[in-house]
């Protein structure tokens, strides 16, 4: 009896993960081809063979379904990163994700990804057009600056708010955006990706080592410090 309820619910839950990857890639691809404001929670649901009821129990808008791929992955990173016996740093993790993301071009693992990603030049033109896309978007960076701070400063035994912790997850978060724009922007292939995107984490862990965290509370707490003053 056990076992069969267990069963069920494995089932269940399968069937549920099914139904939310189909309206995520449906969505995607619908929205690239046919652009966002076209695009009717309706249609989806038609395309999906669900009802919009079915669909707001996945997801409350649709400008939700639009960034579930972000939000998707920013959830896996925080799942790693908050891990109670993670046992790689932080800015390990940060590269292996990264690292991924990109590696999801070249040779995308599942048919959402695959969906997404070949999209990805339309989707950003259709996400820039609308305030709260936009809004969405740039929350789903703070979350990302967020935890990876928390998660470095927790591997340098410093307290949850630690300012150079601060200062190198943002350099890396805007980093990642900004090889992404560069990319999107123009006709590089994706190898190219990954070499600006490795760059820039080469960057920050060479310019901003824990070591130069002393200067910067110095720099920040002194009375009438000057900023273009380095102690030597």
């Amino acid at each position: 009896m056990a076992e069969a309820v267990v069963e069920q619910v494995s089932l269940r839950e399968r069937k549920k993960a099914r139904t939310r990857a189909a309206l995520v890639e449906v969505s995607q691809r619908l929205f690239a081809e046919q652009s966002y404001s076209a695009t009717t929670l309706d249609h989806i649901c038609a395309v999906v063979e669900v009802t919009p009821q079915t669909l707001l129990r996945y997801f409350d808008s649709k400008a939700q379904l639009a960034l579930a791929p972000m939000s998707d992955a920013a959830h896996e990173l925080r799942t790693f990163l908050e891990h109670p016996d993670r046992q790689l740093k932080a800015i390990v993790v940060w590269q292996e994700f990264v690292t991924l993301e990109v590696n999801e071009v070249l040779e995308p693992s599942m048919p959402i990804t695959a969906s997404h990603l070949h999209n990805l030049r339309a989707f950003q033109r259709w996400t820039e057009r609308d305030p709260v896309l936009v809004a969405m978007a740039t929350d789903i960076e703070r979350q990302l600056r967020e935890m990876l701070a928390v998660a470095m400063a927790h591997d340098w035994g410093a307290p949850p708010d630690d300012l150079h912790a601060t200062v190198v997850a943002g350099a890396l978060v805007a980093g990642r955006l900004a090889a992404w724009s560069r990319w999107l922007a123009g006709d590089d292939e994706p190898g190219s990706l990954l070499d600006e995107q490795l760059a820039v984490i080469a960057y920050v862990k060479k310019r901003m080592p824990r070591s130069t965290a002393e200067q910067l509370e110095l720099r920040t707490h002194a009375p009438g410090a000057n900023p273009d003053h380095v102690p030597a």
